[in-house]
């Protein structure tokens, strides 16, 4: 039973709480218990010291000679051998006892409990005992008078050292100990009665989590069959057939969510290849009517139906790759790639389209010995795809560079431009299929965007995360990082 279950969590603050409570029952019973004691005790003692005096020629006389009264305490204390008689002046100095002095503590007790106990307050009544520096004791005074004036005290304490001594020795077979033992196996009980009833209280719900638990691992497909225990609670039937309910809800919608995703994408899969022979067929009468008829009237007309032949081509292309990554069909041949010549091999495809916008491509360093675990066809198709969206958004005089890091077994790769930059709203949204941006150049058109989002899904094939970071008019860097060839 963990303690962050939770039976673990009502079942460890009772035990506290019945801890606690048998605790503070015991120590209330022995407090009572001591005090009741102590008030009966000294009640029946509450005439000893006076009647001392009655038996004490001496003591009636007002004489206090500590030779002719120590044989007199001494007997007294052979036949109550728990009493321990003293003399005390009034300022509570003791004059007269049956004790060896090494073992009195103090020569001065405190007169006002004695005072207290003559006028009649009510009982139990300590004072201090002389045999210890501190401690308190039962105690039963009388006056002593000498002309009919008080010279002293009659000091007698209940329950001396001896008395202490047994009741220490005897301590084990004392009923207090009964108590508390009957205290513990009671409280004992109840808890595990208490814990008991707890644990068939908590169980549907335990089951009740499971069941929740294994539905989210099997990503919303396995509906749990079991049925709450017959002696689970109203509220825990209701819970548990209204999540069945909502089992059985989802797992109907997720499969016509899943289903729905599988017929669009394979509609835009058709759709795209069905496009794709008479688009070149399109293509090739264009620019065959170019060939033929380059200085004809309406040529210009042409050649704008021709770049839109080829910006639909390449869209097309792109639904059918980005169909073929989200159907997860799409394979990987990882191997050793030299990416800088990579890069540089991906920017030559683009130098002459830089030279005419005057853009600079680059890459740093030049080094041939930096190299990726990827699959490089792949690895260019990104390469690709983001120097393709840089120059879109580059501006003349503007630059593009691929700058390689290597760092921990990774290789970073980096794609930076100095053009436009992206609006702050838009960055944690370029990388969507069916988000457009608006970072557009000289007002062109925005392009789909399905070139990132194809970015994030081939890099995600590699276990690989793009990042981005952008300035409006300053400039736009992704990055994402390889493992090396030294991390295989």
């Amino acid at each position: 039973m963990s303690h962050r279950s939770l039976l673990g969590q009502i079942t460890f603050p009772l035990i506290i709480l019945f801890v606690i409570m048998a605790t503070g029952l015991f120590i209330i019973y022995c407090e009572i218990t001591d005090k009741n004691s102590a008030r009966v005790e000294q009640t029946l003692h509450t005439n000893l010291a006076q009647q001392i005096i009655q038996y004490s020629d001496g003591l009636q006389q007002g004489e206090i000679s500590k030779t002719a009264l120590k044989p007199a305490f001494h007997s007294l204390m052979l036949l109550g051998p728990s009493y321990e008689i003293y003399i005390t002046d009034n300022q509570g100095n003791l004059l007269v006892y049956a004790a060896e002095p090494s073992k009195i503590k103090r020569n001065t007790i405190n007169i006002k409990p004695l005072d207290n106990f003559i006028e009649g307050a009510s009982y139990p009544i300590y004072a201090d005992n002389p045999r210890s520096k501190n401690q308190q004791k039962l105690f039963s005074t009388a006056p002593i008078f000498k002309d009919n004036q008080q010279i002293g005290y009659v000091f007698v304490i209940l329950g001396g050292d001896k008395y202490d001594n047994i009741v220490r020795n005897l301590a084990l077979d004392s009923d207090l100990y009964k108590i508390l033992a009957a205290l513990i196996i009671f409280f004992a009980l109840a808890l595990a009665v208490l814990v008991f009833i707890f644990a068939r209280i908590v169980r549907p719900v335990s089951q009740l989590d499971k069941d929740m638990t294994n539905f989210i691992n099997s990503d919303f497909s396995t509906v749990s069959k079991l049925a709450p225990r017959q002696y689970a609670a109203n509220e825990i039937i209701n819970l548990h057939n209204n999540f069945s309910s909502l089992e059985n809800k989802i797992h109907k919608q997720l499969t016509q969510i899943k289903s729905t995703e599988q017929l669009r994408r394979e509609m835009l899969s058709h759709i795209s290849h069905d496009l794709k022979t008479p688009l070149a067929s399109l293509k090739g009468y264009l620019e065959t009517w170019l060939l033929q008829y380059p200085e004809a009237a309406g040529s210009d007309f042409i050649q704008v139906a021709q770049k839109n032949a080829n910006q639909l081509q390449r869209l097309v292309e792109q639904i059918i790759e980005l169909a073929q990554l989200d159907s997860n069909t799409v394979s990987l041949y990882q191997e050793p790639v030299a990416v800088a010549e990579l890069a540089q091999d991906v920017l030559s495809k683009f130098q002459l389209q830089a030279e005419q916008k005057n853009i600079t491509l680059s890459v740093e360093p030049k080094d041939p010995s930096l190299q990726a675990i990827a699959d490089i066809a792949k690895l260019e198709r990104v390469l690709t795809n983001l120097v393709d969206n840089a120059l879109r958004h580059c501006q003349s005089g503007d630059s593009i560079k691929i700058h390689l890091q290597p760092k921990d077994n990774q290789l970073i790769i980096s794609i930076a431009d100095s053009g436009v930059g992206i609006p702050k709203e838009d960055v944690d949204r370029i990388f969507d299929a069916h988000f457009r941006a608006k970072n557009t150049v000289n007002g062109q058109q925005g392009n789909s965007g399905l070139g990132l989002a194809i970015v994030s899904k081939l890099l995600s094939l590699h276990h690989a995360k793009i990042s981005v970071s952008s300035v409006l008019s300053q400039g736009t860097t992704f990055s994402f990082s390889l493992p090396t060839s030294a991390s295989i």
